[in-house]
């Protein structure tokens, strides 16, 4: 565990390392996380099954449409590079490093601090 509270909101620009905004996370909580995560992509699964079926009572589409579709190989081709790039970002974010992925332009205080407080401290000229 560590002696630094977590940041709930940025004073300030990053302009250094990446903030750490959950600490040491404690595990129930990312295990509660996960669940709810589950929860919303169950609730996905549960409407594209419904639409499937609407669209098939409908006879728009014909039954197991989704299940037996094979997309044209250009089609396939774009769907696995899709599919390798969605678990490349998502897998990504376990082994990354805290070098900031950006740099943000120390000016942006100025937008956070009012006319007033820029023109007392100098910063407004």
């Amino acid at each position: 565990m560590t002696d630094r509270k977590p940041n709930s909101a940025l004073s300030g620009p990053v302009t250094g390392a990446e903030p750490d905004f959950l600490g040491a996370l404690p595990m129930d909580n990312a295990v509660g996380a996960i669940v709810a995560l589950t929860a919303e992509v169950y609730l996905l699964r549960e409407r594209l099954q419904t639409l499937e079926a609407e669209l098939t009572q409908r006879r728009i589409l014909p039954e197991n449409a989704v299940e037996h579709h094979q997309g044209t190989p250009a089609e396939q081709k774009a769907s696995a590079a899709d599919l390798a790039a969605f678990i490349r970002r998502v897998l990504a974010e376990l082994s990354r490093d805290r070098v900031p992925v950006s740099s943000i332009d120390p000016r942006v205080e100025n937008y956070l601090t009012t006319h007033e407080e820029l023109q007392r401290t100098g910063r407004l000229p």
